[in-house]
């Protein structure tokens, strides 16, 4: 004969309904019992008329959930993330995981496996180290051996210092009434550092532009500036840092210079917008905080693509600020813009410009970017005195 085990609590209630049946006890006291209604008293008697004791089986006993994940699923699940999406941030593996891999699974169920292994984001929050920290040094005390994993994972805990926390500045209005724009030099792809310019609208959050150049230049500034105009149109203002291509060093009325404008600044006053400037991070927190989301998830796409030369770099972050913008920014409206109206590839190269003063040599040509040029006026040469001073536009 099959035997047949109940839970206690389903073996509870097969003694109450066995004793019903048998007149040892009324329909009344079952119901106060079991806390049930007379009307499931009836139905369980009735299914222990039919079926005895197996009909208090729960339906889904013995039963594999229907959510449950196999163990091999988890580990093709770690050896991704520890391999080949190493340093990705858990919602960030979560997308790749969804369209690359084509693995089915919630981010909350992907958060607990995470949680189980004892496996850290990149960027956990404070409560999730202190809570990992207690329970690897918990596991030193019981004199088990941690894994090489746990041990790095400990490591980076222990160095990570608490961060001051500022109080935000609320968001402009209107879409382009401010654009914050910054620069940050960091291993982004390959061995050698590159820099990456860009900029964020304050209102939306879209961001703006984006160039990688091998140092912070007014070069690189200018290739953002000129994709804010092509896209979008010209700012109300910028807001920057105190570095010379926007903050001139020179004072207004000193005898070096009539104009305390930098090129950048010159641009800027061409096109109406004010350039704002800060020396407190903190006051452009926005792009501040941007750069910090593209050294997490730009450099993991960039390393995942085998991206090397700022050449690639530069085609990949089209397609990866355009991804950016529909995942974490809100669309522009029209209605609540204050860009002005987009300019011409002609008229942005008109206002964009790099100034040189060069003089004129004996041989009546000038050197620029280590080549000689004559110089023309009108399709014809004229030739100037030696040490003429001429000015050198680049757009």
């Amino acid at each position: 004969m099959k035997k047949v085990v109940l839970t206690m609590r389903e073996e509870e209630r097969y003694r109450v309904i066995k004793a019903v049946v048998n007149g040892k006890t009324s329909i009344q006291r079952a119901a106060v019992r079991l806390k049930r209604s007379e009307r499931t008293i009836y139905r369980l008697i009735q299914l222990y008329k039919h079926q005895g004791k197996d009909g208090f089986i729960h339906g889904n006993a013995g039963r594999e959930p229907a959510n449950k994940r196999n163990a091999q699923l988890e580990r093709q699940i770690i050896h991704l993330y520890t391999n080949k999406y190493a340093g990705f941030n858990i919602a960030h593996f979560h997308e790749f995981l969804t369209t690359d891999e084509q693995i089915t699974i919630s981010e909350s169920s992907l958060r607990l496996l995470f949680r189980k292994k004892q496996i850290l984001s990149p960027k956990a929050h404070k409560a999730t180290k202190r809570r990992v920290k207690r329970e690897l040094k918990a596991k030193e005390k019981k004199v088990e051996l941690l894994s090489k994993r746990d041990e790095a994972t400990l490591s980076a805990i222990e160095a990570v210092e608490n961060i001051k926390a500022h109080p935000e500045r609320p968001r402009k209005r209107y879409a382009g009434e401010l654009v914050q724009m910054d620069a940050s030099c960091e291993h982004w792809f390959g061995t050698q550092k590159a820099t990456l310019h860009a900029a964020i609208d304050d209102q939306s959050g879209n961001v703006v532009g984006g160039y990688f150049a091998q140092q912070e230049t007014l070069s690189g500034y200018y290739h953002v500036f000129a994709q804010i105009l092509r896209n979008y149109g010209a700012p109300a203002e910028f807001l920057t840092d105190r570095r010379t291509v926007f903050n001139s060093n020179k004072k207004e009325g000193s005898p070096s210079t009539e104009n305390p404008l930098t090129r950048f600044g010159y641009a800027c006053q061409t096109l109406g917008t004010e350039l704002l400037v800060t020396s407190v991070p903190q006051g452009k927190g926005r792009i501040e905080r941007l750069l910090e989301t593209f050294q997490d998830r730009l450099t993991s796409e960039l390393r995942l693509h085998n991206v090397n030369t700022i050449a690639d770099a530069n085609r990949f972050l089209v397609g990866f600020i355009k991804r950016h913008n529909n995942r974490f920014a809100s669309p522009i409206k029209s209605n609540m813009s204050v860009f002005e109206k987009q300019l011409t590839p002609k008229e942005i190269d008109n206002i964009l410009i790099i100034a040189n003063e060069r003089s004129i040599g004996h041989g009546h040509c000038i050197r620029f970017e280590n080549k000689r040029y004559l110089p023309h006026r009108n399709g014809e040469l004229i030739y100037l005195p030696p040490h003429t001073k001429v000015l050198v536009i680049k757009s």
